[in-house]
C-alpha cells in the first residue's frame, strides 16, 4: 500500500471548511485519492496535488488539528465546527 498527501495548490480549489490537507492510503494514487475524497465528502479532490509520503520527503506542517473519520481510534473525530467526517 502507498500513502499520499493531497492538497490544493490553487486558492480557488481550497475548501471553505478549512480542510485542505488529507493523507490517505491505497494500492495506488487513485485509490488513495478516492479514500481521501470519501473521508471529506468531496469529489473535487481530483484537482488537488498528490505527494507520495515516503522516506526522504520534505517535512511539512499543517495549521489546525487533524481530524479522522468518525470511527477513528488514531485521530480526533470532530472538526472545528464539531462535525464528523465520512469514510
Amino acid at each position: 500500500m502507498a500513502i499520499f498527501a493531497f492538497y490544493p495548490v490553487e486558492a480557488v480549489n481550497r475548501r471553505a471548511d478549512g480542510i485542505n490537507f488529507v493523507i490517505a492510503e491505497g494500492v495506488d494514487e487513485a485509490a488513495a485519492r478516492s479514500a481521501a475524497s470519501a473521508l471529506v465528502g468531496a469529489s473535487n479532490l481530483s484537482v488537488w496535488t498528490a505527494v507520495s509520503v515516503e522516506a526522504g520527503m520534505d517535512p511539512v506542517a499543517v495549521e489546525g488539528m487533524p481530524v479522522g473519520a468518525s470511527d477513528s481510534i488514531t485521530w480526533p473525530t470532530r472538526t472545528r465546527g464539531n462535525a464528523t467526517l465520512g469514510a
